[in-house]
C-alpha cells in the first residue's frame, strides 16, 4: 500500500488556440501541461457584489444518476460556457483556488481571477436558474506543502473558515477539495478537512454539499473512504491516468485490463475493498486522449523514440482536425478496453492515439448504473466544445424520457371530465409513471404512464381556458421535464341571432357566440308531428329545403359552438 499519491492526469491547458496548434494536432501539445500566463492584474474580494444575485440551488436536474462536471479557470470562456448542455449535468465544479501551507486562500492567481469574473458569475447564476448546483474546487498539490499543512490544525482551521466564507460569499453550493501527493499520515486529517468545511458550508446552506476527487489506485480509495466517512458527500474517482504520456500507447481510461494493471472496474473494486461505499462515488472519465509515435501501426507497437510530444494529450474538441492532418490508416475500437484508437501517418511518423468516442463513453457511464454509484463525472467541460455527441452520450444513459406531444381531448370542451393525451420518447429507460396537475396547482400522486388519462378540470367561471401540466418519470427516478397545455372550458350556450325565417323554401338565420366560437348550426323539421334532423351545417347561414308539396311543417335552428354547446332553437312555423 503506496504511501503518497502518484502524478495525477493532465490539469493544466493553455488558453491559446492558434490554427499552428489546430493544423499540427500532435505535434505541439506541450502547451497542454503549461498554466496560462497571467495577462492582468485584478484585485477581487471575496464578498464581491457581484455575487449577491447567486443563490443556493434546489437541485432540479432531469437525470437517472448524477452528472458532475469540472469546469477549469483556462476554459471559463464564452465559447465554453455556451456550449455547455444544462439539461445534461446534475453539478459543474469550478477549478480551482489554492491555498498555501498556512491555510490561506491564494487570490493573486489565474484561477481566484476567473472564478470571481462578472461573466463567471453571469453563467453560475444560469446554470442554477436551470437547477445545476454549483461547487467551487479548492487545491493542493505537493507533498511537502501538504505535509505542512495536515499537520497544523491552526492551518487546517484558517482554511476551512475561508473557504467556507468564499463559497458562502459567492452563493454556491459546495465545495470540492482536489489534494494530489500527500503522504497516508495525514489521510486523517485530510478527511477531517474535508468533514470540518462540510460542517461550515452547512451553517449557512443546509444543502450544502462537499465533495473530494480521488485517484483510481489504493491510496485514493483509502482517502475517498476516509473522507466520505467523514461527512464528505461524494468521492469524484479521477479515472483518466492509467496511461500516461511515459506509458506504453493505450487507453487512458480502460474499462478491463488483465491484473495487476489497473482499470475503471479494478478501482471500483479496489474503492469497495478499502470501505468507500460506491452509492457515494462518481466514476470521472476523460473528454481528451493520448497520442504516441509508434513503430508500425499495429496494435501494441512500441514507442517510437526521439519523437517530440510522445505521449501528448489531445482534447475531443480536436478530433476532425485531427483526422484531417496527414494520412488516415485505420481508426478502430479497442476491443475489452473500451475505446478507439486513431492511427495516421504524419510527415512519416505514424502515430497512434486513443480516445473514447460517444458510443465507448455511453458503454463506462453505464457502468454507473450497473454497479449503483452515485453518477458519472467529467474532466473536464470545454474539452470537447462543438461535440454535441458528448451531450448526447450523457442523455443516452441518463436521460429522462421526454414529453413531444401533449393535448386535451375534447377540446375546447364543455365539459369538466377530460383525457389528457401524452406522447413521449424514451431515453435512458422505459417511462413507467406519470402525474398531472391543473394550473399552479400541486400534481397528483404518480400513477402509471398511459397514452389516454381521465382528467377532471377545475371549477371556475362558465368560459375560460385552463391549463394543463404533466411530468413523466422512468424507472431510475429521472423525471422529464414539466410539459403543458391549455384547453379552453366552454360552458355557455350561443345564441341565436335571426330566427329561421323560410320563404321560396329556402331557410335563413344567424347566431353568435361568446366562448369558443360558432362551429355551425343544426337544422331540424317537425312534420307530421315527428322532429327530423335535416342538416347539421357548417358556417352557411342558409338551406334549402327539398319537401316537395308538403302540407303543415316547422321548421327549427339550433347554433353550435366549438365546445359542442347547443343554443335553444328558433323556429319558423308553415
Amino acid at each position: 500500500m503506496g504511501s503518497t499519491q502518484p502524478s495525477q492526469p493532465l490539469r493544466r491547458r493553455s488558453t491559446a488556440r492558434s490554427a499552428a496548434v489546430l493544423l499540427a494536432a500532435l505535434l505541439s501539445l506541450s502547451s497542454l501541461f503549461v498554466a496560462p500566463a497571467t495577462t492582468a492584474a485584478w484585485t477581487v474580494s471575496p464578498t464581491a457584489p457581484s455575487a449577491a444575485a447567486v443563490q443556493p440551488t434546489a437541485p432540479a436536474h432531469q437525470l437517472s444518476a448524477e452528472v458532475v462536471g469540472y469546469l477549469p479557470y483556462w476554459e471559463m470562456t464564452a465559447a465554453t460556457f455556451a456550449d455547455i448542455d444544462l439539461t445534461k449535468v446534475s453539478t459543474i465544479v469550478l477549478f480551482s483556488i489554492g491555498w498555501d501551507a498556512s491555510g490561506h486562500l491564494v487570490t493573486d492567481a489565474p484561477g481566484y481571477r476567473a472564478i470571481a469574473r462578472s461573466d463567471t458569475t453571469a453563467f453560475v447564476a444560469r446554470a442554477k436558474a436551470a437547477g445545476v448546483r454549483v461547487l467551487l474546487s479548492f487545491t493542493s498539490f505537493g507533498a511537502t506543502k501538504n505535509a505542512t499543512f495536515f499537520s497544523s490544525p491552526t492551518a487546517r482551521a484558517n482554511f476551512v473558515s475561508e473557504a467556507a466564507a468564499f463559497v458562502t460569499a459567492r452563493g454556491l453550493d459546495g465545495a470540492d477539495l482536489d489534494v494530489e501527493l500527500i503522504s497516508g499520515t495525514y489521510f486523517d486529517a485530510y478527511a477531517s478537512t474535508a468533514g470540518a468545511l462540510r460542517v461550515a458550508l452547512r451553517k449557512s446552506n443546509p444543502a450544502a454539499q462537499v465533495t473530494v476527487a480521488t485517484n483510481g489506485n489504493v491510496s485514493g480509495a483509502r482517502m475517498a473512504a476516509k473522507a466520505i466517512a467523514a461527512g464528505a458527500d461524494r468521492a469524484f474517482l479521477m479515472g483518466y491516468a492509467y496511461r500516461t504520456a511515459g506509458s506504453a500507447p493505450g487507453l487512458i481510461d480502460p474499462l478491463t485490463r488483465p491484473a495487476p494493471a489497473l482499470s475503471l472496474n479494478a478501482s471500483l473494486d479496489l474503492y469497495v475493498q478499502n470501505g468507500a461505499p460506491l452509492n457515494r462515488v462518481l466514476l470521472g472519465l476523460p473528454l481528451y486522449g493520448r497520442s504516441w509515435p509508434t513503430q508500425t501501426a499495429s496494435v501494441g507497437s512500441p514507442v517510437r523514440t526521439g519523437i517530440a510530444n510522445s505521449g501528448a494529450a489531445f482534447f475531443l474538441e480536436d478530433l476532425a482536425t485531427m483526422r484531417a492532418t496527414g494520412t488516415l490508416i485505420t481508426e478502430d475500437r479497442v476491443a475489452g478496453e473500451e475505446g478507439t484508437r486513431l492511427v495516421r501517418s504524419v510527415s512519416g511518423v505514424i502515430w497512434q492515439s486513443f480516445y473514447d468516442s460517444r458510443v465507448n463513453l455511453e458503454t463506462k457511464m453505464r457502468v454507473v448504473l450497473q454497479r449503483g454509484l452515485a453518477g458519472a463525472g467529467l474532466w473536464a467541460l470545454g474539452y470537447s466544445t462543438g461535440r454535441p455527441e458528448y451531450w448526447t452520450a450523457i442523455g443516452n444513459v441518463f436521460g429522462a424520457p421526454t414529453i413531444t406531444g401533449l393535448a386535451i381531448r375534447p377540446s375546447p370542451t364543455n365539459t369538466r371530465s377530460v383525457s389528457v393525451r401524452v406522447a413521449w420518447r424514451d431515453n435512458a429507460a422505459p417511462a413507467t409513471d406519470m402525474r398531472i396537475a391543473n394550473g399552479t396547482g400541486a400534481f397528483s400522486a404518480w400513477r402509471p404512464i398511459a397514452t389516454a388519462t381521465p382528467w377532471t378540470l377545475p371549477t371556475g367561471p362558465s368560459v375560460i381556458r385552463r391549463t394543463v401540466r404533466v411530468q413523466l418519470r422512468n424507472g431510475s427516478g429521472a423525471t422529464s421535464p414539466i410539459a403543458s397545455t391549455s384547453v379552453l372550458f366552454d360552458h355557455a350556450r350561443p345564441t341565436m341571432t335571426r330566427s329561421a325565417t323560410a320563404r321560396a323554401w329556402m331557410v335563413r338565420y344567424a347566431g353568435t357566440d361568446v366562448g369558443s366560437g360558432v362551429a355551425g348550426y343544426k337544422i331540424v323539421l317537425k312534420r307530421n308531428g315527428v322532429w327530423t334532423t335535416l342538416a347539421m351545417t357548417r358556417t352557411t347561414t342558409t338551406y334549402r329545403l327539398r319537401l316537395g308539396h308538403s302540407a303543415r311543417f316547422v321548421i327549427g335552428v339550433m347554433v353550435r359552438d366549438r365546445a359542442g354547446n347547443l343554443s335553444p332553437a328558433a323556429y319558423s312555423f308553415h
